[in-house]
């Protein structure tokens, strides 16, 4: 079955539906979900699986892209459970941020989150490679040096350390 998501325009209303596929060919803009897992007074980065269409191999926040008719807190919770098996806590709205990749065809809207998770880490081998806690000083120079970087990542981590105030 195809997987159908809602085109938005840079106000985030729906004008539309697609499939990924579509998305994808004509780079149109969806929607996504990020999501920045603390614990410990450390936050989550994923090196996403190498077998990724898109971004294979870069290190980012959790991200799940929102369905058709599900909300970025929907996406936001699903994707944490489907990538680290960890059930959501204290789920906290930071904002959104149009991304535009410039080395792969996407452009996606993406709602910011802050949360805790419990129970025990159990990746989702096809989409996760590794995750490791880092503090947020370690966020920024991982940042700085690695190449291999989500712009989901790049382009949000401020609203994160905002967040944290």
């Amino acid at each position: 079955m195809q997987e159908i998501l809602d085109l938005i325009n840079e106000k985030d209303e729906v004008i539309g539906k697609a499939s990924r596929e579509e998305v994808k060919t004509h780079r149109l803009l969806y929607r996504c979900a990020g999501v920045y897992l603390e614990r410990n007074g450390k936050v989550a980065i994923e090196k996403r699986s190498a077998k990724k269409a898109i971004r294979p191999g870069n290190y980012s926040l959790i991200e799940e892209t929102v369905k058709s008719g599900e909300s970025f807190e929907e996406a936001a919770r699903r994707g944490v459970k489907e990538e680290l098996g960890l059930e959501v806590q204290d789920l906290k709205f930071l904002g959104k941020k149009i991304i535009i990749d410039d080395n792969y065809p996407d452009s996606f809207m993406l709602g910011v989150f802050m949360c805790n998770g419990a129970g025990r880490i159990k990746l989702q081998k096809s989409e996760v490679e590794k995750v490791q806690f880092l503090s947020p000083k370690e966020v920024q120079e991982l940042i700085k040096k690695e190449k291999k970087i989500s712009p989901g990542l790049c382009q949000t981590f401020r609203m994160y350390l905002e967040g944290q105030k």
